[in-house]
Protein backbone atom coordinates (compact mmCIF):
# COMPACT_ATOMS: atom_id res chain seq x y z
CA UNK A 1 0.00 0.00 0.00
CA UNK A 2 1.43 3.40 -0.98
CA UNK A 3 2.26 6.05 1.58
CA UNK A 4 -0.12 8.52 -0.09
CA UNK A 5 -3.01 6.04 0.03
CA UNK A 6 -2.35 5.22 3.69
CA UNK A 7 -2.11 8.92 4.54
CA UNK A 8 -5.49 9.58 2.91
CA UNK A 9 -7.07 6.73 4.85
CA UNK A 10 -5.60 7.99 8.12
CA UNK A 11 -6.76 11.54 7.39
CA UNK A 12 -10.28 10.36 6.56
CA UNK A 13 -10.34 8.22 9.70
CA UNK A 14 -9.26 11.12 11.92
CA UNK A 15 -11.68 13.63 10.38
CA UNK A 16 -14.67 11.29 10.63
CA UNK A 17 -13.69 9.96 14.07
CA UNK A 18 -13.26 13.44 15.51
CA UNK A 19 -16.52 14.63 13.94
CA UNK A 20 -18.81 11.95 15.42
CA UNK A 21 -18.75 12.91 19.15
CA UNK A 22 -18.57 16.61 18.29
CA UNK A 23 -21.71 16.37 16.14
CA UNK A 24 -23.52 14.40 18.86
CA UNK A 25 -22.57 17.01 21.47
CA UNK A 26 -23.52 19.82 19.07
CA UNK A 27 -27.00 18.29 18.76
CA UNK A 28 -27.32 17.99 22.54
CA UNK A 29 -26.68 21.74 22.86
CA UNK A 30 -29.36 22.79 20.33
CA UNK A 31 -32.13 24.86 21.89
CA UNK A 32 -35.23 23.61 20.05
CA UNK A 33 -37.75 26.24 21.17
CA UNK A 34 -35.79 29.23 22.42
CA UNK A 35 -36.80 28.46 26.01
CA UNK A 36 -33.77 26.42 27.08
CA UNK A 37 -35.31 23.13 25.97
CA UNK A 38 -32.53 21.15 24.34
CA UNK A 39 -32.49 18.27 21.90
CA UNK A 40 -31.93 15.30 24.22
CA UNK A 41 -32.83 12.27 22.11
CA UNK A 42 -30.28 9.43 22.54
CA UNK A 43 -32.45 6.86 20.76
CA UNK A 44 -32.87 9.06 17.69
CA UNK A 45 -29.11 9.61 17.68
CA UNK A 46 -28.73 5.82 17.73
CA UNK A 47 -30.89 5.74 14.58
CA UNK A 48 -28.52 8.21 12.91
CA UNK A 49 -25.50 6.08 13.83
CA UNK A 50 -27.26 2.92 12.68
CA UNK A 51 -28.00 4.49 9.30
CA UNK A 52 -24.31 5.27 8.94
CA UNK A 53 -23.41 1.66 9.72
CA UNK A 54 -25.90 0.46 7.10
CA UNK A 55 -24.35 2.80 4.54
CA UNK A 56 -20.96 1.31 5.40
CA UNK A 57 -22.24 -2.25 4.88
CA UNK A 58 -23.61 -1.29 1.46
CA UNK A 59 -20.31 0.41 0.70
CA UNK A 60 -18.39 -2.77 1.48
CA UNK A 61 -20.76 -4.80 -0.71
CA UNK A 62 -20.26 -2.36 -3.58
CA UNK A 63 -16.49 -2.37 -3.07
CA UNK A 64 -16.42 -6.17 -3.11
CA UNK A 65 -17.83 -6.07 -6.65
CA UNK A 66 -15.69 -3.15 -7.81
CA UNK A 67 -12.55 -3.33 -9.91
CA UNK A 68 -9.02 -2.83 -8.66
CA UNK A 69 -9.41 0.92 -8.19
CA UNK A 70 -9.84 0.13 -4.50
CA UNK A 71 -7.01 -1.27 -2.45
CA UNK A 72 -7.63 -4.98 -2.02
CA UNK A 73 -6.30 -5.10 1.53
CA UNK A 74 -9.62 -3.73 2.78
CA UNK A 75 -11.58 -6.45 1.06
CA UNK A 76 -9.12 -9.16 2.04
CA UNK A 77 -9.41 -8.18 5.70
CA UNK A 78 -13.17 -8.56 5.48
CA UNK A 79 -13.12 -11.89 3.60
CA UNK A 80 -10.11 -13.66 5.07
CA UNK A 81 -12.24 -15.85 7.31
CA UNK A 82 -14.57 -16.59 4.44
CA UNK A 83 -11.67 -17.83 2.33
CA UNK A 84 -10.53 -20.12 5.11
CA UNK A 85 -14.04 -21.46 5.49
CA UNK A 86 -14.37 -22.28 1.81
CA UNK A 87 -11.33 -24.53 2.10
CA UNK A 88 -12.92 -26.70 4.78
CA UNK A 89 -14.83 -28.79 2.26
CA UNK A 90 -17.80 -30.81 3.42
CA UNK A 91 -17.64 -29.48 6.97
CA UNK A 92 -18.16 -25.94 5.71
CA UNK A 93 -20.99 -27.14 3.44
CA UNK A 94 -22.82 -28.57 6.43
CA UNK A 95 -22.30 -25.38 8.43
CA UNK A 96 -23.40 -23.25 5.48
CA UNK A 97 -26.75 -25.02 5.42
CA UNK A 98 -27.36 -24.18 9.05
CA UNK A 99 -25.96 -20.65 9.06
CA UNK A 100 -29.48 -19.26 9.44
CA UNK A 101 -30.02 -21.02 12.75
CA UNK A 102 -26.56 -20.14 14.00
CA UNK A 103 -27.18 -16.57 12.89
CA UNK A 104 -30.08 -16.28 15.32
CA UNK A 105 -27.54 -16.14 18.14
CA UNK A 106 -26.34 -12.81 16.78
CA UNK A 107 -29.43 -11.15 18.20
CA UNK A 108 -27.55 -11.03 21.52
CA UNK A 109 -24.61 -8.88 20.32
CA UNK A 110 -27.10 -6.80 18.30
CA UNK A 111 -29.05 -6.04 21.47
CA UNK A 112 -25.81 -5.20 23.31
CA UNK A 113 -24.85 -2.84 20.49
CA UNK A 114 -28.21 -1.08 20.63
CA UNK A 115 -28.10 -0.70 24.42
CA UNK A 116 -24.49 0.47 24.54
CA UNK A 117 -24.89 3.02 21.72
CA UNK A 118 -28.03 4.51 23.25
CA UNK A 119 -26.43 4.56 26.70
CA UNK A 120 -23.36 6.31 25.27
CA UNK A 121 -25.52 8.94 23.61
CA UNK A 122 -27.47 9.44 26.83
CA UNK A 123 -24.27 9.70 28.85
CA UNK A 124 -22.93 12.36 26.48
CA UNK A 125 -25.92 14.57 27.28
CA UNK A 126 -24.67 14.82 30.87
CA UNK A 127 -20.97 14.71 30.06
CA UNK A 128 -18.41 16.06 27.60
CA UNK A 129 -17.03 14.86 24.25
CA UNK A 130 -13.59 14.26 25.77
CA UNK A 131 -14.92 12.06 28.59
CA UNK A 132 -17.16 10.30 26.05
CA UNK A 133 -14.18 9.42 23.84
CA UNK A 134 -11.80 8.59 26.70
CA UNK A 135 -14.18 6.11 28.29
CA UNK A 136 -14.75 4.51 24.89
CA UNK A 137 -10.98 4.06 24.55
CA UNK A 138 -11.03 1.93 27.70
CA UNK A 139 -12.90 -0.86 25.94
CA UNK A 140 -9.56 -2.69 25.66
CA UNK A 141 -9.49 -3.21 29.43
CA UNK A 142 -13.13 -4.27 29.69
CA UNK A 143 -12.80 -6.70 26.78
CA UNK A 144 -9.66 -8.22 28.29
CA UNK A 145 -11.40 -8.87 31.60
CA UNK A 146 -14.46 -10.36 29.90
CA UNK A 147 -12.37 -12.56 27.62
CA UNK A 148 -10.52 -13.86 30.68
CA UNK A 149 -13.77 -14.62 32.50
CA UNK A 150 -15.84 -16.06 29.66
CA UNK A 151 -13.40 -17.20 26.97
CA UNK A 152 -10.74 -18.58 29.35
CA UNK A 153 -8.11 -16.42 27.69
CA UNK A 154 -4.80 -16.04 29.49
CA UNK A 155 -2.68 -12.90 29.61
CA UNK A 156 0.94 -12.21 30.42
CA UNK A 157 1.90 -10.30 33.53
CA UNK A 158 2.61 -7.06 31.64
CA UNK A 159 -0.78 -7.34 29.96
CA UNK A 160 -2.49 -7.55 33.33
CA UNK A 161 -0.52 -4.50 34.45
CA UNK A 162 -1.78 -2.65 31.37
CA UNK A 163 -5.38 -3.72 32.04
CA UNK A 164 -5.18 -2.42 35.61
CA UNK A 165 -3.64 0.82 34.31
CA UNK A 166 -6.43 1.22 31.74
CA UNK A 167 -9.17 0.66 34.30
CA UNK A 168 -7.40 3.00 36.72
CA UNK A 169 -7.34 5.74 34.10
CA UNK A 170 -11.00 5.18 33.31
CA UNK A 171 -11.79 5.32 37.03
CA UNK A 172 -10.06 8.69 37.38
CA UNK A 173 -11.85 10.10 34.33
CA UNK A 174 -15.21 8.78 35.54
CA UNK A 175 -14.84 9.87 39.17
CA UNK A 176 -13.66 13.38 38.40
CA UNK A 177 -15.46 13.73 35.07
CA UNK A 178 -17.33 17.02 35.19
CA UNK A 179 -19.39 18.07 32.18
CA UNK A 180 -20.94 21.09 30.53
CA UNK A 181 -24.35 19.47 30.27
CA UNK A 182 -27.07 21.49 28.52
CA UNK A 183 -29.63 19.70 30.71
CA UNK A 184 -28.06 20.58 34.03
CA UNK A 185 -26.25 23.75 33.00
CA UNK A 186 -22.56 24.51 33.23
CA UNK A 187 -22.57 23.72 36.94
CA UNK A 188 -24.35 20.40 37.10
CA UNK A 189 -26.06 19.24 40.23
CA UNK A 190 -24.88 16.08 41.97
CA UNK A 191 -27.19 13.80 39.99
CA UNK A 192 -26.18 15.18 36.60
CA UNK A 193 -22.53 15.17 37.59
CA UNK A 194 -22.55 11.44 38.20
CA UNK A 195 -25.15 10.33 35.69
CA UNK A 196 -23.14 11.04 32.54
CA UNK A 197 -19.85 9.36 33.54
CA UNK A 198 -21.66 6.35 35.03
CA UNK A 199 -23.72 5.85 31.88
CA UNK A 200 -20.57 6.06 29.78
CA UNK A 201 -18.86 3.55 32.07
CA UNK A 202 -21.68 0.99 32.09
CA UNK A 203 -22.09 1.29 28.34
CA UNK A 204 -18.66 -0.26 27.95
CA UNK A 205 -19.83 -3.36 29.78
CA UNK A 206 -22.37 -3.94 27.01
CA UNK A 207 -19.74 -3.16 24.34
CA UNK A 208 -17.44 -5.76 25.90
CA UNK A 209 -20.31 -8.28 25.96
CA UNK A 210 -20.94 -7.56 22.29
CA UNK A 211 -17.30 -8.13 21.33
CA UNK A 212 -17.00 -11.32 23.37
CA UNK A 213 -20.23 -12.76 21.95
CA UNK A 214 -19.20 -11.89 18.40
CA UNK A 215 -15.82 -13.53 18.85
CA UNK A 216 -17.36 -16.62 20.42
CA UNK A 217 -20.08 -17.00 17.78
CA UNK A 218 -17.79 -16.44 14.81
CA UNK A 219 -15.31 -18.97 16.18
CA UNK A 220 -18.09 -21.40 17.07
CA UNK A 221 -19.89 -21.28 13.72
CA UNK A 222 -16.98 -20.21 11.45
CA UNK A 223 -19.10 -17.47 9.92
CA UNK A 224 -17.96 -14.99 7.28
CA UNK A 225 -17.42 -11.55 8.95
CA UNK A 226 -19.34 -9.73 6.21
CA UNK A 227 -22.29 -12.12 6.62
CA UNK A 228 -22.15 -11.72 10.40
CA UNK A 229 -22.14 -7.95 9.95
CA UNK A 230 -25.20 -8.19 7.72
CA UNK A 231 -27.05 -10.44 10.18
CA UNK A 232 -26.33 -8.05 13.02
CA UNK A 233 -27.58 -5.22 10.82
CA UNK A 234 -30.90 -7.01 10.26
CA UNK A 235 -31.34 -7.77 13.95
CA UNK A 236 -30.27 -4.24 14.82
CA UNK A 237 -32.92 -2.81 12.50
CA UNK A 238 -35.61 -5.03 14.04
CA UNK A 239 -34.64 -4.23 17.63
CA UNK A 240 -34.29 -0.53 16.89
CA UNK A 241 -37.68 -0.49 15.14
CA UNK A 242 -39.32 -2.19 18.13
CA UNK A 243 -37.65 0.27 20.51
CA UNK A 244 -38.90 3.24 18.49
CA UNK A 245 -42.46 1.88 18.41
CA UNK A 246 -42.48 1.22 22.16
CA UNK A 247 -41.05 4.69 22.90
CA UNK A 248 -43.54 6.36 20.53
CA UNK A 249 -46.64 4.77 22.06
CA UNK A 250 -45.56 4.43 25.68
CA UNK A 251 -47.08 7.07 28.00
CA UNK A 252 -44.05 6.74 30.27
CA UNK A 253 -41.81 8.16 27.52
CA UNK A 254 -43.74 11.43 27.22
CA UNK A 255 -41.60 14.36 28.30
CA UNK A 256 -38.49 12.19 28.80
CA UNK A 257 -35.35 11.75 26.72
CA UNK A 258 -37.18 8.90 24.97
CA UNK A 259 -40.11 11.05 23.82
CA UNK A 260 -39.71 10.05 20.17
CA UNK A 261 -42.69 12.04 18.89
CA UNK A 262 -41.28 15.30 20.21
CA UNK A 263 -37.80 14.35 19.06
CA UNK A 264 -38.89 13.69 15.48
CA UNK A 265 -40.80 16.97 15.41
CA UNK A 266 -37.75 18.84 16.68
CA UNK A 267 -35.52 17.07 14.18
CA UNK A 268 -37.74 17.96 11.22
CA UNK A 269 -38.31 21.60 12.12
CA UNK A 270 -34.76 22.49 13.23
CA UNK A 271 -32.38 22.86 10.30
CA UNK A 272 -29.26 22.45 12.44
CA UNK A 273 -30.53 19.09 13.66
CA UNK A 274 -31.55 17.42 10.41
CA UNK A 275 -28.50 18.72 8.59
CA UNK A 276 -26.16 17.51 11.34
CA UNK A 277 -28.02 14.15 11.35
CA UNK A 278 -27.14 13.63 7.68
CA UNK A 279 -23.51 14.57 8.27
CA UNK A 280 -23.37 12.28 11.32
CA UNK A 281 -24.60 9.26 9.34
CA UNK A 282 -22.05 9.93 6.60
CA UNK A 283 -19.21 10.36 9.12
CA UNK A 284 -20.10 7.04 10.80
CA UNK A 285 -20.06 5.31 7.42
CA UNK A 286 -16.70 6.85 6.47
CA UNK A 287 -15.19 6.04 9.87
CA UNK A 288 -16.21 2.37 9.77
CA UNK A 289 -15.15 1.95 6.14
CA UNK A 290 -11.76 3.60 6.53
CA UNK A 291 -11.24 1.88 9.87
CA UNK A 292 -11.10 -1.53 8.21
CA UNK A 293 -8.48 -0.42 5.71
CA UNK A 294 -6.36 1.48 8.23
CA UNK A 295 -6.25 -1.51 10.59
CA UNK A 296 -4.73 -3.68 7.86
CA UNK A 297 -2.10 -1.07 6.95
CA UNK A 298 -0.96 0.40 10.29
CA UNK A 299 -1.79 -2.54 12.56
CA UNK A 300 -3.05 -2.47 16.15
CA UNK A 301 -0.17 -0.33 17.54
CA UNK A 302 -0.69 2.30 14.85
CA UNK A 303 -4.45 2.29 15.40
CA UNK A 304 -3.87 2.85 19.13
CA UNK A 305 -1.75 5.92 18.40
CA UNK A 306 -4.43 7.24 16.03
CA UNK A 307 -7.09 6.76 18.71
CA UNK A 308 -5.02 8.78 21.19
CA UNK A 309 -4.55 11.55 18.61
CA UNK A 310 -8.27 11.48 17.82
CA UNK A 311 -9.22 11.85 21.50
CA UNK A 312 -6.79 14.75 21.92
CA UNK A 313 -8.22 16.55 18.88
CA UNK A 314 -11.77 16.02 20.14
CA UNK A 315 -10.86 17.51 23.51
CA UNK A 316 -9.10 20.55 22.02
CA UNK A 317 -11.81 21.33 19.46
CA UNK A 318 -14.66 20.79 21.92
CA UNK A 319 -13.00 23.05 24.50
CA UNK A 320 -12.46 25.72 21.85
CA UNK A 321 -16.18 25.80 21.02
CA UNK A 322 -17.34 25.69 24.63
CA UNK A 323 -18.54 22.08 24.56
CA UNK A 324 -15.81 20.92 26.93
CA UNK A 325 -13.47 22.14 29.65
CA UNK A 326 -9.91 21.42 30.73
CA UNK A 327 -9.04 19.56 33.92
CA UNK A 328 -5.59 18.53 35.15
CA UNK A 329 -7.12 15.52 36.86
CA UNK A 330 -8.80 14.42 33.65
CA UNK A 331 -5.50 14.91 31.81
CA UNK A 332 -3.76 12.67 34.33
CA UNK A 333 -6.46 10.03 33.87
CA UNK A 334 -6.14 10.29 30.09
CA UNK A 335 -2.35 9.89 30.21
CA UNK A 336 -2.76 6.86 32.49
CA UNK A 337 -5.31 5.38 30.09
CA UNK A 338 -3.10 5.94 27.05
CA UNK A 339 -0.08 4.34 28.74
CA UNK A 340 -2.15 1.26 29.60
CA UNK A 341 -3.56 0.97 26.07
CA UNK A 342 -0.11 1.42 24.52
CA UNK A 343 1.37 -1.31 26.72
CA UNK A 344 -1.47 -3.74 25.99
CA UNK A 345 -1.42 -3.14 22.23
CA UNK A 346 2.36 -3.29 21.96
CA UNK A 347 2.99 0.30 20.92
CA UNK A 348 6.11 0.69 23.06
CA UNK A 349 7.52 -2.68 21.99
CA UNK A 350 6.88 -1.81 18.32
CA UNK A 351 8.78 1.47 18.73
CA UNK A 352 11.70 -0.28 20.45
CA UNK A 353 11.81 -2.90 17.70
CA UNK A 354 11.89 -0.19 15.03
CA UNK A 355 14.71 1.61 16.84
CA UNK A 356 16.75 -1.60 17.15
CA UNK A 357 16.27 -2.34 13.46
CA UNK A 358 17.35 1.18 12.54
CA UNK A 359 20.53 0.96 14.60
CA UNK A 360 21.22 -2.55 13.32
CA UNK A 361 20.99 -1.28 9.76
CA UNK A 362 23.26 1.65 10.62
CA UNK A 363 25.86 -0.68 12.15
CA UNK A 364 25.72 -2.93 9.11
CA UNK A 365 26.62 0.01 6.87
CA UNK A 366 29.18 1.52 9.26
CA UNK A 367 32.35 0.55 11.05
CA UNK A 368 30.94 -2.78 12.25
CA UNK A 369 30.08 -3.94 8.73
CA UNK A 370 31.91 -7.04 7.44
CA UNK A 371 34.90 -6.29 5.23
CA UNK A 372 33.48 -8.35 2.34
CA UNK A 373 29.89 -7.17 2.75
Amino acid sequence: MSVVYTSLLVLGLLISGVSIPLILSFQDHQDVDGQDHYFAQPLLQTVMIFLGEIICIFGIQVASKASSWLDRSLLNSAHVNGQQQSEDGNEWTVQQRSWFWSGLWFIIPSACDLISTTMLNLGLIYSTPSAFQMVRSGIVGFSAVFSFLFLSRRFLSHEWVSVVTILGGIGIITYYGTGLSPVGGADNDGESHWLGPLLLLFSQVFVACQFIMEEYLMDRFQMNPVRAMGIEGVFGALLLGISLIVAAFSPAADGSVFDIKSGVNQLIHTSNLWQSAIVLALMVAVFNFFGLAVSTSVGIPGRSVLDAIRTTLIWVIAAHYGLDSFSWVQLFGFITLVIGVFIFNGVFSAVLTAIRQKFAKHDANGERAPLLA
